[in-house]
């Protein structure tokens, strides 16, 4: 399967106060472990949408040997980052299978987990859950992309999931990893105690 991870990165990180995917994580960086473990799981193609606040995100993306597209404005909304990622895939990388949809703030993705998203696709959107709760990454097949760019841009991805139950496909797995991001100050200080 031909999939692109798509990373938004245009938040403001206003709960720790400074910009959070350039943080120091280990011998790398907050996006920089989340960028080699996604090329682990075998995604070559990863393109992180950076906000225009936060250029110095741009030569970490390529470090990491991942594409970067730097927004030219403010995006005061996920949505309106993810659809420009969703028209940059559309026009770089026209012949994508699904998108594997990860946020910038989740460095501990497995890759374990990656590749069994790509093993159990069957059509549907793909998601995660431990225990019941819903995580990350989600895989969207190329079919799904267009009706995803669909939803007005003042609504969340979340709001297409919960009334199209049909097209999502939920799969268990055993790492609570997929429920684990930074928020908080107190997030990231404890992800740097005990990294996996």
């Amino acid at each position: 399967m031909n999939a692109i991870a798509l990373i938004p990165a245009a938040g403001h990180s206003r709960r720790i106060g400074r910009p959070k995917l350039s943080l120091p994580l280990g011998d790398s960086t907050v996006l920089g472990t989340l960028l080699d473990r996604l090329r682990d799981a075998g995604i070559e193609q990863r393109l992180v949408v950076v906000g225009s606040h936060v250029p110095e995100l741009v030569p970490l993306c390529r470090k990491h040997g991942a594409e970067s597209l730097l927004l030219e404005a403010d995006s005061p909304e996920m949505r309106t980052t993810l659809e420009a990622g969703f028209a940059w895939i559309g026009r770089r990388a026209p012949d994508f299978d699904a998108v594997l949809l990860c946020p910038g703030d989740h460095p501990q993705l497995d890759p374990a987990v990656v590749r069994r998203l790509l093993e159990s696709r069957d059509g549907r959107i793909v998601i995660p859950t431990f225990v019941g709760k819903r995580g990350h990454p989600t895989l969207i097949p190329r079919g799904w992309v267009a009706r995803l760019r669909e939803v007005p841009i003042d609504q969340g991805l979340n709001t297409f999931f919960r009334s199209h139950p049909e097209a999502v496909c939920e799969i268990p797995v055993e790492s609570s990893r997929i429920l684990d991001d930074i928020d908080t100050i107190s997030d990231y200080e404890r992800l740097k105690q005990h990294p996996v």
